[in-house]
């Protein structure tokens, strides 16, 4: 699965400040040649540091180490499949908030004259806002986007 810089930042600051804490993947960097040393080396190894400091590092994947699987460790794990199976439908119900309310907006009405036409209008055009707003914060910070 692929991971973006900035997660595997996290990631790696995550396990440097706890040490007990472990993580059940590999962090790969997809950038290195085959001939380099660093080739499939989990890059969690290099340490937070090292990662942030070294720019050519961009791509990663993760791929699976489940060599101490914990009680927390499947917990978590747990987590993030439940996490996945209950919010999807959440995050659609959202979704079809905001195209709802966003087909029911009139761009033509943000100039109105009538106070009460106008108001609901941009009463509407603010819902949709939130709603859009909505998905795009819990597809950042959810296990399910």
């Amino acid at each position: 699965m692929k991971i973006t810089r900035k997660q595997v930042l996290n990631v790696s600051k995550y396990i440097e400040c706890n040490h007990s804490f472990y993580f059940p993947f590999k962090v790969i960097c997809s950038d290195f040649d085959k001939e380099d040393e660093c080739f499939e080396m989990n890059c969690l190894d290099f340490g937070y540091d090292y990662i942030d400091n070294n720019k050519l590092m961009n791509r990663f994947i993760l791929i699976e180490n489940l060599q101490d699987l914990r009680s927390d460790t499947v917990e978590l794990m747990a987590k993030g499949f439940l996490d996945k199976v209950e919010y999807t439908p959440v995050i659609d119900k959202i979704l079809d908030l905001a195209i709802e309310y966003r087909k029911n907006w009139k761009e033509q009405l943000c100039e109105s004259e009538d106070i009460e036409e106008y108001g609901l209008n941009e009463f509407i055009g603010g819902k949709a806002d939130a709603y859009e707003d909505c998905v795009q914060i819990i597809k950042q910070k959810s296990f399910s986007a």
